[in-house]
C-alpha cells in the first residue's frame, strides 16, 4: 500500500542536501525506503559519484530539452542531475478542489511515458499551497491534490505508479505570500525526475 508521504523539514539548502546525500551513499539500496523517506532524502537518493555527475546531469538535460520543447516549465536540481517539472495548481484544479479538472489530462499525459520508466526514474510528486488558509487546510490539500496527481499517472499507466507523493503544505513559497501574482506561483505541483541507481550505472558504462 502506498503512502503519502508528509514532510516537516521542507527547506532545499546545499549543506543539508549535502548531509543527505552523504548518508544515502552509506545506506543500501535494500536499507533505502523511498516511501518512509522525506523530500529531501528521496530527491538526493541514489547519490551521484563525483565523477559521474556530469555525465549525469548531461543526460538527465535531455529530457530536460524534451520536457521544455513539450511546453512545460523546467527546472534543473542538484545540479542537473534531477529534472523538475512545475505546473500551476490552476493548470490542473479548480479553486479549493482536490479533484482534477477534466482538461488536466491534457497535461498530465505527456509526462506518463517518463513516469512509466521506473527502471530510468524515480518520480516524486510535490503539491504547494500559499498560505491563505491555516495549516490544517494547506497540509490537506495539498496531500489530497499530490494523490490525485500520482491516482492520474496509475490511472495512465495501468499499474501502480512507483511516484511518491507529497503534501508540503504552504512552507516552500518561492515568492512572497502577497498579491494575486505571487500567491498564484506559490500553488504549484512539482514533478521530480531522479536519476535511479540502475540509470547511473548504464551512464557509468559508457
Amino acid at each position: 500500500m502506498k503512502r503519502l508521504v508528509f514532510n516537516t523539514l521542507r527547506t532545499f539548502t546545499a549543506a543539508a542536501l549535502l548531509c543527505v546525500a552523504s548518508a544515502a551513499t552509506a545506506q543500501s539500496k535494500d536499507d533505502f525506503d523511498p516511501f518512509a523517506a522525506d523530500i529531501e532524502e528521496n530527491v538526493s537518493t541514489p547519490a551521484v559519484p563525483a565523477k559521474y555527475s556530469a555525465a549525469v546531469a548531461s543526460a538527465m538535460g535531455n529530457l530536460a530539452r524534451t520536457l521544455k520543447e513539450a511546453g512545460y516549465k523546467v527546472e534543473k536540481v542538484r545540479s542537473g542531475e534531477v529534472v523538475m517539472v512545475v505546473i500551476p495548481s490552476s493548470t490542473l484544479f479548480a479553486p479549493n478542489a482536490l479533484t482534477l479538472k477534466p482538461e488536466a489530462a491534457a497535461k498530465l499525459r505527456p509526462l506518463v511515458p517518463y513516469v512509466k520508466r521506473s527502471d530510468k526514474y524515480k518520480v516524486v510528486i510535490a503539491a504547494h499551497a500559499d498560505n491563505t488558509g491555516d495549516t490544517k487546510y494547506a497540509d490537506e490539500i495539498t496531500a489530497e491534490r499530490a494523490t490525485a496527481v500520482d491516482a492520474f499517472f496509475e490511472k495512465e499507466i495501468g499499474v501502480e505508479s512507483q511516484a511518491i507523493p507529497y503534501g508540503l503544505g504552504f512552507d516552500e513559497p518561492v515568492a512572497p505570500n502577497t498579491g494575486i501574482n505571487n500567491r498564484a506561483a506559490n500553488r504549484r505541483i512539482e514533478i521530480y525526475f531522479i536519476p535511479t541507481k540502475e540509470y547511473i550505472d548504464n551512464i557509468k558504462k559508457r
